[in-house]
């Protein structure tokens, strides 16, 4: 099993052979070798061999790319363990920053060790569920995650470098230099600068409305928007297909895009290892720590509940997250970041 095409070329090879109860007896008939991680993996896939092709291929490639490089250290089932499985094959892909693959990657490994406790006797692998917490993927919080940002010594240089670097990697690319920009004006999760609608977006009342966040789950929170600001989501508006109900930023089929597409942009620049996506939020936060701004109001732009009921019940401005206070403080980062990247020269004004 070289590559995803040979994985698909033999499953379908055993295709007409694979009879229900007999997949396992009918496999080790063909492979005599002793179970390990790659016999297993293979059974699996034979298994699976009245799937699509477009499941089969999906299977063969989370198995080609992250799971076959491993083999030679799981040649024997003693070798399989939830422990090695989580700390040898998924933290690679952790530390890479590619959380959806990771959860693919476990979702696969605990069908794939359920498929051999059913099919081998002999084989029994306990706490199997237990491999996403072997590495605190799923249910981590974000607080305990260290992401990286640039935010040594001087923040405004190491803006400036950001953007430079970004534009001159994909300066074709207006929609995901948009959403930098964006990222950097809201300070808001990935996940809630793309679930926002062209129907949020309020000029005449110079107001966002982000529907839910990871800690607002009911009414929504409201972002008061400055003239540079609406500025650019007015850009971005425009090149979006323009219904009340559409997204802002849509991959080519008018979707949603993918809440990890401007980690991957990152990651194939020089900023790779020292900036993520979700680290812009620590820049900010470090911006304002470093320029003594309310930090209650700095955690209320990251929407960061820090109060309790009792501080909330006598302070009604927390209700909705010191609005006025934020709208001040939010105007400030903006036009400050607007300053950096405007003095940063575009890729096309040097052609």
């Amino acid at each position: 099993m070289e590559n995803q095409d040979a994985i698909i070329k033999n499953v379908a090879v055993m295709d007409n052979d694979c009879e229900s109860g007999r997949i396992a007896e009918s496999y080790n008939y063909l492979n005599s070798e002793p179970p390990s991680l790659k016999s297993l993996c293979e059974e699996f896939l034979y298994s699976r061999s009245n799937n699509s092709s477009a499941t089969l291929r999906t299977y063969g490639g989370l198995i080609s790319n992250h799971i076959a490089p491993h083999y030679e250290q799981f040649k024997k089932v003693e070798d399989i363990t939830m422990h090695r499985l989580g700390y040898i094959i998924i933290m690679p892909i952790l530390k890479r920053g590619h959380q959806s693959t990771a959860s693919a990657v476990i979702s696969l490994l605990i069908m794939i060790m359920n498929y051999a406790g059913i099919a081998h006797e002999d084989i029994c692998f306990r706490n199997i569920k237990n491999l996403s917490k072997v590495v605190n993927m799923k249910k981590k919080d974000e607080y305990e995650i260290p992401q990286k940002a640039m935010i040594n010594k001087n923040i405004g240089k190491n803006i400036k470098y950001i953007f430079r670097v970004f534009r001159e990697r994909h300066s074709k690319n207006k929609q995901v230099n948009q959403l930098l920009l964006l990222s950097f004006y809201l300070c808001l999760r990935q996940s809630e600068i793309l679930s926002i609608r062209v129907k949020d977006v309020n000029f005449r009342r110079h107001n966002l409305h982000i529907v839910k966040t990871k800690t607002i789950k009911k009414g929504g929170f409201e972002v008061p928007m400055c003239p540079v600001l609406e500025d650019l989501l007015a850009e971005i508006i425009a090149t979006c297909p323009g219904k009340p109900d559409d997204y802002i930023f849509t991959n080519r089929n008018n979707r949603r895009l993918h809440s990890s597409t401007l980690e991957s942009y990152l990651y194939k620049t020089e900023l790779r290892g020292f900036q993520t996506a979700h680290g812009i939020r620590a820049i900010f936060s470090t911006w304002a720590s470093r320029n003594n701004k309310d930090n209650l109001t700095s955690e209320c732009v990251l929407t960061h509940k820090t109060w309790n009921r009792v501080q909330e019940l006598y302070n009604r401005d927390l209700n909705g997250y010191l609005y006025n206070k934020r709208k001040k403080l939010m105007t400030e980062w903006i036009e400050y970041v607007h300053s950096l990247v405007s003095d940063t020269p575009k890729q096309s004004d040097k052609l």
